[in-house]
């Protein structure tokens, strides 16, 4: 089946129900922040290396939120979400949370940017990490290791050592709890993928706090937040690393146009990872226009 890259949600536009809040754009995300609550809708940008590109990649959004709900309801297991309610396809309704300023990032393989530092010798100096020498690109390693990020408000997230990490969540104790949760989540994620004939390779994590309590918000376990390979020999990307490999063999330094047939090779690599991890398809389109099915569902429970 065709997919055509000219299609989807590239912005949510929340009209008159921005009254009710605080609005809020990421990469791929619009958001409306309330008191306690928000309405994340997920949109079909795509973005990579901190950069978000103008052709949207079709069904995308609705992907990523199928998977992030199974996930985040699985997860509910190990830590509370913010997940409260689906209302749309491409939007939910969630608790507030107080974002902590890190991203964590967890690797089970030496891979993608890990690699890539691994072979300048830059592990120890961006992350204070020190693995063997002579190890080879896609291996398994003894021990996950965790790779944090600072989460910038414009501009590059920036590598920071585990001990500055530590610092911005709280101090060690709290490191110590989220690392603990930061693994059995991984764990998870690794033994559902395994079930279904995938390797969870790596995947980024952010969470939050009501009141006192840790929280996972954002999404989890999607191919944009998470690398997967299919399990055989040489591995095959089913998620967003296709995408950056991509960006790559141009030689892009910044945003480019995404060609048709790369974004549709993105999206069924979406659809397919979906059917994977899943068992089933997207339920069909009903062919409606995105805003406007969004904006009508989200007026009715917001203005009800």
């Amino acid at each position: 089946m065709a997919i055509s890259s000219k299609s989807g949600l590239r912005d949510f536009n929340f009209g008159d129900l921005a009254k009710l809040g605080e609005t809020y754009r990421g990469k791929v995300r619009d958001c409306l922040w309330g008191q306690d609550w928000g309405v994340i809708v997920t949109s079909d940008r795509i973005s990579a290396f901190d950069e978000i590109f103008p052709q949207v990649i079709e069904r995308k959004g609705e992907v990523l939120q199928s998977l992030a709900v199974h996930f985040l309801q699985l997860a509910e297991q190990i830590v509370p979400t913010h997940l409260q309610e689906v209302l749309d396809p491409n939007a939910m309704l969630v608790r507030k949370a107080r974002t902590i300023p890190v991203e964590f990032v967890i690797r089970g393989y030496l891979t993608g940017s890990a690699w890539r530092d691994y072979q300048a010798g830059l592990l120890g100096e961006k992350y204070g990490l020190t693995l063997p020498e002579g190890m080879v690109q896609h291996q398994k390693l003894a021990n996950p290791i965790i790779t944090p990020t600072t989460k910038e408000a414009a501009g590059h997230d920036r590598p920071i050592p585990q001990s500055q990490a530590a610092e911005l969540v709280g101090g060690a104790k709290a490191w110590q709890e989220i690392e603990a949760v930061l693994r059995q989540l991984y764990a998870q994620g690794v033994e559902w993928a395994a079930g279904r004939g995938l390797i969870l390779v790596d995947c980024k994590y952010e969470l939050g706090r009501i009141g006192d309590q840790l929280v996972l918000i954002d999404e989890l376990h999607t191919p944009d937040s998470s690398r997967y390979w299919l399990d055989q020999p040489e591995p095959v990307q089913l998620s967003k690393e296709f995408f950056r490999e991509w960006l790559l063999t141009q030689g892009a330094q910044g945003v480019i146009d995404i060609p048709d047939s790369v974004a549709q090779e993105i999206s069924q690599r979406y659809l397919d990872l979906h059917q994977r991890l899943l068992g089933r398809d997207l339920p069909a389109s009903g062919g409606e226009d995105p805003q406007s099915r969004i904006y009508a569902r989200l007026k009715a429970h917001l203005c009800a």
